[in-house]
């Protein structure tokens, strides 16, 4: 400390002073209540004044806040406002002027907060930030999603555990979710998401008041949602207003357990369609399977009845023979020699239609598993989805697009550049 020696007397410089009062103010953060009753805005600044006075006595604060904390804060200061400021007190050197340097600002009450919800809501809806033209599909078997949420928060823990197990990889970003400091880490969470490789964007917390809902009713981060450049899944509920964030996203639900939920639907359903397809390949195979099987059963009963025809046959001539007087024993062993070489040939007849009969149901099974999408996958062919859609033509798609590619082994996104039809 530099003290100035003047006419005998130690003393501090004006300057020295006001620098150890604001060392020793900006030690006192505080929150403060009271009533706007003027402010100044400076279009080519980039801070405000205003001021807020006491309900019950004659006391005035005059507040200064920098324009991008304001413009953070997503508030229109109006005067009669009821409002809570948070922040350090201090003197402006060069005019000497003490003021309470603010890096919050809330409303209070939640008539303020409805009107103040109600009157930017209808202005984003103008803008058509809530068009249901503008909202695009969740991805088809989405793999990789961007998480916002608190990780101390009960809201993280119902999302995970109704999550199914689908191979989802999950990059979370910790955020206040409520509070004076929830809206600016929102948005920087939600702007760091925008450089990574994600197929949606999740936010999610638990329920409460109008009031601790703040921050998802920001306008900035209301704008940053509905720019996103992937889709956009909310799971911020409100049992009365539903979050601006909910309206801008490209779809919203009540709790983070349905956001999950969400998240899994096209899983399940895939995983139901291909067990629909196995239980008809199944059905196709057992209704061949049982054709063959009638066919052989019709085949033993021609055979049946053919050993009862020649059974029958040889005892007709075996009476004949035993009424025959010329050469009765030698012609009767003879026939017996000729008749029992019949059934061992229609027993080879027999065995070569079982034969047969297994040759073509074991080439049905093979043409099952040369066709399936396993085998096709194994051979090098893959599936391109686009949308959620099958692409089985050229003229599905347009260079530009970006298609879902499966594989043998997994999927990958691939530009389309050029599209070369058959003539």
């Amino acid at each position: 400390m530099i003290i100035s020696k003047k006419q005998g007397v130690d003393c501090f410089s004006v300057n020295e002073y006001l620098d150890i009062l604001n060392k020793e103010l900006v030690k006192h953060s505080s929150r403060v209540i009271g009533e706007v009753i003027e402010v100044q805005l400076y279009p080519d600044r980039n801070y405000l004044f205003f001021k807020i006075k006491d309900k019950e006595n004659p006391a005035v604060l005059t507040c200064m806040m920098w324009k991008h904390d304001y413009i953070v804060s997503g508030l229109d200061l109006e005067v009669g406002l009821e409002v809570i400021v948070s922040g350090t007190p201090g003197i402006y050197k060069p005019y000497g002027r003490f003021s309470f340097d603010v890096k919050t600002v809330e409303l209070v009450g939640e008539g303020a907060l409805k009107k103040q919800y109600e009157k930017l809501k209808a202005q984003l809806e103008k803008e058509g930030l809530f068009a249901t033209s503008k909202k695009r599909p969740l991805p088809f078997l989405p793999q990789r999603i961007g998480l916002i949420t608190s990780k101390d928060g009960a809201a993280i823990g119902d999302f995970q555990v109704n999550l199914g197990n689908f191979g989802f990889k999950v990059t979370m970003i910790d955020s206040r979710v409520e509070g004076q400091l929830a809206t600016q880490e929102l948005l920087d969470s939600t702007r760091t998401f925008r450089s990574k490789d994600i197929e949606v964007l999740v936010l999610v917390r638990g329920g409460g008041s109008l009031e601790s809902f703040l921050p998802f009713n920001n306008e900035i981060l209301v704008r940053e949602i509905a720019s996103f450049p992937v889709p956009v899944l909310v799971g911020v509920g409100h049992e009365k207003d539903i979050s601006l964030i909910g309206l801008a996203a490209d779809k919203i639900v009540s709790t983070p357990t349905a956001t999950a939920q969400v998240l899994n639907e096209s899983w399940r359903e895939a995983i139901m369609n291909v067990e629909l397809s196995q239980r008809k390949i199944l059905s196709s195979f057992e209704r061949a399977l049982s054709l063959e099987q009638e066919s052989v059963s019709q085949s033993f009963q021609v055979m049946k009845d053919s050993f009862q025809s020649i059974f029958d046959g040889f005892d007709q001539v075996d009476q004949a023979l035993r009424r025959s007087f010329v050469s009765v024993g030698t012609r009767i062993a003879e026939i017996r020699r000729h008749l029992i070489g019949y059934p061992q040939t229609l027993l080879h007849r027999m065995k070569a239609l079982i034969n047969n009969t297994k040759q073509v149901a074991g080439s049905l099974k093979n043409s099952l598993e040369r066709y399936s999408p396993e085998h096709q996958f194994k051979l090098g062919y893959s599936i391109a989805h686009s949308q959620g859609v099958i692409v089985r033509n050229v003229s599905q798609i347009t260079p530009g697009q970006k298609v879902d590619v499966r594989v043998q082994d997994g999927s990958f996104i691939s530009e389309v550049k050029i599209i070369n039809k058959n003539k």
